[in-house]
């Protein structure tokens, strides 16, 4: 299925990449270029999205051990997403220990840091502080990261970890509802656990992975 979406797709996009250089007359012929360009890279996302959750869920997933510092993991991730942070009105507060070294996957850990800090970019209250920490407590490395909502918490801290569910139910803004159920899989997949809490405002993703 992922072989049969990704053929068609691939075809949109460098067709309208072909169309992008001719520059076609009039100008709304162009705006109409950059919106299928827009959507069939939304549609590739998602299909690939998609795909790597199904891979996890039906167990055909495999994970490629290592020995991990999460702090390290985590101040990447902050880095490769420094220029969304910077411009997103926001104030990140990280405060990392050192040498927090797990087993696990680098590659899908990364990729739930990744869409936790992309969710926070999505749906935090411009102009507030978020915060990111890391711990080793008795023996387990714990992982936090904590943000004001935009909008009211209006749904299941449970809920909002299943697939295509979104806590922006009004879609006001771009998504699919599988970036956290990606990162509770990949957490889970790398034998760690992944909760969801609300309080108010106040969102919380907690990781928790026995130390190594």
């Amino acid at each position: 299925v992922s072989h049969d979406l990704k053929t068609p797709l691939t075809s949109i996009i460098n067709y309208s990449k072909l169309l992008e250089e001719l520059k076609p007359e009039p100008a709304e012929a162009r705006d109409y270029v950059a919106v299928i360009q827009k959507k069939s890279e939304q549609l590739k996302k998602l299909s690939a999205e998609l795909f790597d959750i199904s891979k996890v869920q039906s167990g055909n997933e495999k994970v490629e051990w290592e020995r991990l510092d999460i702090s390290l993991l985590i101040n990447q991730t902050l880095a490769e997403l420094n220029s969304e942070i910077e411009n997103s009105g926001l104030k990140f507060v990280v405060n990392t220990k050192e040498e927090l070294f797990i087993n696990g996957d680098g590659k899908k850990l990364s990729r739930v840091f990744e869409n936790l800090v992309v969710n926070i970019l999505k749906y935090s209250l411009k102009g507030t502080r978020v915060f990111v920490t890391a711990e080793e407590c008795d023996g387990k490395i714990k992982a936090e990261f904590k943000n004001i909502s935009e909008k009211p918490l209006d749904f299941d801290a449970e809920e909002i970890t299943e697939r295509f569910v979104r806590g922006d139910s009004a879609r006001s803004c771009e998504g699919n509802g599988l970036g956290l159920a990606i990162a509770k899989s990949y957490t889970e997949l790398c034998e760690g656990k992944f909760g969801i809490v609300l309080d108010g405002d106040l969102f919380k993703a907690e990781l928790e992975f026995n130390a190594e």
